[in-house]
């Protein structure tokens, strides 16, 4: 499906609203066109011009014949005669009944009669086009709303991976400019073509009506026009895409910027982020003042070109009336000349449609190339709920990679039970989280499997699997709210006396006291109003009030000084009890109680057992736990905080 077929059918829900507003603006235009009309019969009121051939004003057969032998003479066919005849027939048909409604005794009469049914058609006009730019207004931003609907509920859906490889700020530039770009296509593409076309037929019928030579001679142009128009749209659509390219760019500079200001600031580097900013708009203007540059030009050609096919006309048509040669009369003459300048605008938006739709079309490609998106971690039509863990995690010759060309985990294999503690250590960069991110799909391995009393988490709902899991991180999210709500994040009508009891077990509970507001205290973002220990026992709390039967904890208390890591490592021991526990150590004495160790190295396990069993190997974890001995490393006080299994 095309680009455009795919964009404009995001309005069939709304054809409801569309009909209304087509309806209106088609009444619109005839309402317009017929003001236009009018202003021949109202010059020949109030000046009493009469045509030089015809006093009356009104074709006589004279000049029906004479029209007819110009057209004898150019070759016309009878039958083409006889529907040229009709134009006329149509024309003065049109003509009298104007008359018949302001008709009146005298002049004056006439022209109050005149003003009193151009206030009312202007009136009835502007209510339609009224209600033709309310319904589609509505169109308009259910659109918008739709579509940042969709990028939004896309972003829920794809899995991690997705996001490693995109800027934050172009993909924020997605759901607010690329949104409003395509928004302004279809403003041009539908509401205006609706309205802008239906003007242009009535009107150039009324040309064909008035001079249908005229109306050819006029018509000559318009290829000009539209080739022009075509290669400026064509051309366009490069620049389009580019702008919306340097605009993400000029998101993502912000977005970053603000997100680390903390760095920024530390390392006195306003200076720095500032160029970085001011070259992104600086790339953002000059990509734009191009795309303008061209868009604004074909505006202003296709206008001239208009306006001289109208000054020719007007010489042409004016001289032959003065030579009393024209087969018009003034008032026709005049209708003419102001229908014809009328159409100028629409016209010139209609041309304009091109262009714009082809920026729009570069904002959709890049809407839809998001929406299109495949989603590396699917669900299974057919997959289960799991509401319980009964006794086995396992993992069966697992092997990941990011890139699909060097993997991160290499055929791992090991078990935990329900109830253990299990440990998983290594050197930096050894694929300690990634093994067990794989655990609540945040990716899929691309050989091996991992079972939950024995079935494959492939075959679970993900929200039911995930259910299953709290996760602690060394690096703590928190949204800015309040503490409440950051604890009682996506649980509704929680009491607050549960939120304070899982405070409570997080040695929280004393510290959001002092807070003036305590649980409404608001965070900040990412918790910026709290201290790295404060920001993690929230964590825990929310893990808690969570009440998951699988914990994870990665790396939680790494960067924590002495005092903060004491205090929250008891708040993991109350977290753990009853409960299945994976840790991701970088502290080696925060797991020397666990029932299991796990030693990882460039994505192998290469050794597994109890503290006590892997110092008396002397491999890896001898290794790794000495150097942290030899460094200074006392781990006296945080054994004896976990000296007892919270088992």
């Amino acid at each position: 499906m095309s680009l455009i077929k795919r964009t404009f059918g995001s309005l069939k829900p709304y054809w409801k609203h569309i009909a209304f507003s087509s309806i209106s603006a088609a009444i619109y235009a005839l309402l317009a066109g017929l003001l236009v009309w009018m202003a021949g019969p109202l010059l020949m009121t109030l000046f009493q011009v009469t045509d030089l051939k015809s006093p009356s004003g009104i074709p006589t057969a004279e000049t029906i014949a004479t029209a007819t032998s110009d057209s004898t003479q150019m070759g016309i066919s009878d039958n083409l005669k006889e529907n040229l005849d009709f134009l006329v027939r149509m024309k003065n048909n049109l003509k009298a009944q104007i008359n018949n409604l302001v008709a009146s005794n005298d002049r004056k009469g006439t022209l109050i009669n005149f003003c009193w049914l151009i206030l009312g058609i202007a009136m009835s006009a502007n209510l339609f086009l009224y209600l033709q730019g309310f319904f589609m207004a509505y169109v308009q931003q259910s659109v918008i709303r739709d579509f940042r609907n969709r990028l939004f509920e896309k972003y829920q859906q794809l899995s991690l991976s997705f996001f490693h490889k995109q800027r934050t700020g172009q993909l924020i530039s997605r759901v607010t400019n690329d949104v409003l770009v395509l928004n302004d296509t279809v403003d041009l593409g539908f509401n205006h073509l609706v309205a802008d076309s239906l003007t242009v037929i009535l009107l150039a019928v009324f040309l064909l009506l008035l001079s249908w030579k005229l109306t050819l001679l006029a018509a000559l142009v318009l290829p000009l026009v539209f080739g022009f128009i075509y290669l400026m749209g064509k051309k366009l659509r490069k620049y389009s895409e580019r702008t919306q390219q340097k605009m993400g760019d000029v998101n993502s500079a912000l977005e970053e910027t603000l997100s680390n200001i903390r760095i920024v600031k530390a390392y006195a580097m306003e200076k720095f982020e500032m160029g970085k900013f001011f070259k992104a708009t600086q790339d953002y203007f000059r990509s734009l003042i191009r795309m303008t540059r061209i868009r604004n030009l074909a505006s202003p050609i296709s206008e001239i070109l208009i306006v001289s096919a109208g000054i020719m006309i007007l010489i042409f048509a004016g001289s032959r009336i003065i030579e009393g040669k024209g087969e018009m009369d003034a008032g026709d003459f005049m209708t003419f000349i102001i229908a014809m300048f009328s159409m100028i605008k629409p016209v010139k938006t209609l041309l304009s449609i091109q262009i714009r739709i082809q920026e729009g079309m570069a904002a959709a490609e890049r809407i839809f190339n998001i929406i299109d998106t495949p989603i590396a971690v699917q669900e299974n039509p057919h997959a289960i709920g799991k509401t319980n863990f009964d006794f086995k995690i396992l993992y069966e010759n697992v092997t990941f990679a990011y890139n699909k060309k060097v993997n991160v985990i290499r055929n791992v294999s090991f078990e935990v039970n329900r109830g253990e503690i299990v440990a998983l250590v290594g050197p930096s960069g050894a694929g300690k989280s990634t093994l067990y991110d794989l655990l609540p799909r945040f990716y899929d391995p691309i050989e091996g499997r991992i079972t939950i009393d024995g079935i494959d988490i492939k075959n679970f709902k993900l929200d039911s699997l995930r259910g299953l899991f709290g996760i602690v991180t060394q690096e703590t999210y928190l949204f800015n709210d309040t503490i409440r709500k950051n604890i009682a994040y996506g649980l509704d009508d929680i009491p607050l006396e549960k939120i304070i009891d899982a405070a409570r077990a997080a040695n929280a509970d004393e510290f959001i006291q002092g807070f003036e507001k305590k649980y409404d205290t608001i965070v900040g973002t990412r918790g910026v109003m709290l201290s790295g220990g404060q920001r993690q026992r929230i964590a825990i709390a929310r893990a808690l009030l969570k009440n998951p039967q699988i914990l994870i904890f990665d790396e939680a208390t790494s960067s924590l000084d002495t005092e903060s890591e004491l205090q929250v490592q008891e708040a993991i021991n109350n977290l753990m009890k009853d409960r299945t526990t994976l840790v991701i150590a970088h502290r080696l004495s925060t797991i020397v109680n666990s029932d299991k160790i796990l030693v990882i190295d460039r994505g192998r396990i290469i050794e597994q057992g109890k503290h006590e069993e892997l110092l008396e190997r002397g491999g890896l974890y001898h290794r790794l736990y000495m150097m942290q001995f030899k460094n200074g490393i006392d781990t006296t006080e945080l054994k004896h905080s976990v000296s007892s299994n919270p088992k």
